[in-house]
């Protein structure tokens, strides 16, 4: 859980992860007005209480990828095959039905039990919703400001971009730049290689906003980019019949979206799963503002190939952790994203993995300032608390 101090108070552990030393044995957080005001051996308040023998406490965590619209599912979505193609499907059935409603969605997760008890901030793909109805993106982002009384998450939006025509792509552009959203966002979500044509992209890149875009996500787009065939192409025909891969690519494999998405601010690599040597190495080199964010749970339910972790970090790629969306996995709770990755990589430190979803998930989104990332004087008193099994 996170523990949010209010009144002073000391809260011990038997392992307490500062982020910016080696992990602490038996310490105290010693927390007043919001605020840790020390880290010490003893409690430095009256009030205290220690969590026990098998207890870490983290910084509160940075949610580095969610799908908040997709929060009024019960269960992830029943797709046997979990391939790409037919999940989105079911996710594209999901958007028509009568239940969806993206702003309920996201004012729903922004109230989950789950989400405020382990996260400081949630990176967040809000849908484009042109096309729907007489609105646009400024008012859905209006209608799911996080309520006042849940202040202390930070709601970092990324207006999703979807269209392989010119002609959509043209009515999305001129909205995205003329109806004041841009002012109201962290960045754009061009939202994948075989839903975004080249206009929309360079437009997104042009704006000089921080891009979050799903790439080498699975085997089928590395399929479509290389040879314009496979399942992906068939599901985009499905929707569109005259959607042509080839006014719509951009390049052959993923190293051409990297070397596009390196000109904007800040780039977020969603997943990256297949990203090969050639490509980890050039994230390395550009690790200052260019991250891979990997969804440990959501990357189990679709199967893929075990996630390459140790390769990424050995090479020197920024990696940070997100959850993805209840499409994709049971909850929104990041301290069950973290243990989930621990389990998974064993040979990874769990105080590595522990960086991912707190201080490096912090700097990418310039949150070190604001007191999140880190334990230390004057950091928030927002702490991510669980027992190690």
């Amino acid at each position: 859980m996170t523990i949010k101090i209010e009144q002073p108070y000391s809260l011990g552990a038997r392992w307490i992860h500062t982020m910016l030393a080696a992990p602490l044995e038996n310490h105290w957080v010693n927390c007043a007005d919001g605020k840790v005001d020390s880290i010490s051996s003893k409690p430095a308040h009256s009030a205290a209480q220690h969590l026990g023998e098998h207890s870490v406490i983290l910084p509160a965590a940075i949610n580095a990828h969610a799908h908040l619209e997709l929060s009024q599912l019960n269960a992830p979505f029943d797709v046997p095959s979990r391939s790409m193609s037919d999940w989105v499907t079911a996710l594209m059935t999901f958007r028509r039905s009568a239940e969806y409603d993206a702003a309920k969605g996201i004012q729903q997760a922004l109230c989950l039990p789950e989400l405020l008890k382990s996260t400081a901030a949630v990176a967040d793909i809000v849908p484009a919703i042109y096309g729907c109805r007489e609105s646009n993106e400024a008012e859905l982002l209006d209608q799911t400001r996080v309520p006042a009384k849940l202040s202390s998450l930070k709601h970092i939006p990324f207006i999703e971009l979807i269209a392989w025509q010119k002609d959509a792509a043209e009515k999305l552009n001129y909205g995205i730049v003329h109806t004041g959203v841009l002012a109201k966002l962290f960045g754009l979500s061009p939202h994948a290689p075989h839903t975004v044509c080249p206009e929309l992209l360079e437009n997104a890149i042009k704006q000089k906003v921080p891009l979050a875009m799903h790439l080498a996500e699975t085997p089928e787009e590395l399929h479509l980019l290389q040879h314009h065939a496979g399942p992906l192409l068939d599901m985009m025909r499905r929707a569109d019949p005259d959607y042509q891969p080839i006014s719509v690519l951009l390049g052959k494999r993923p190293m051409d979206y990297l070397q596009l998405l390196s000109a904007a601010p800040k780039a977020f690599i969603i997943h990256g799963n297949y990203l090969d040597d050639e490509e980890l190495r050039f994230l390395a080199g550009h690790c200052e503002t260019m991250s891979v964010v990997y969804c440990p749970r959501s990357h189990a339910y679709f199967r893929h190939t075990s996630y390459p972790l140790k390769k990424m970090l050995d090479y020197g790629v920024r990696v940070l952790l997100g959850t993805d969306s209840l499409a994709s996995v049971p909850n929104l709770c990041f301290a069950e994203e973290m243990r989930f990755a621990v389990e998974q990589h064993p040979s990874v430190p769990p105080e590595m993995i522990y960086r991912l979803g707190t201080i490096e998930g912090a700097a990418a989104f310039d949150l070190l300032s604001e007191g999140w990332g880190t334990l230390q004087a004057d950091s928030s008193a927002q702490l991510l608390t669980y027992s190690v099994r």
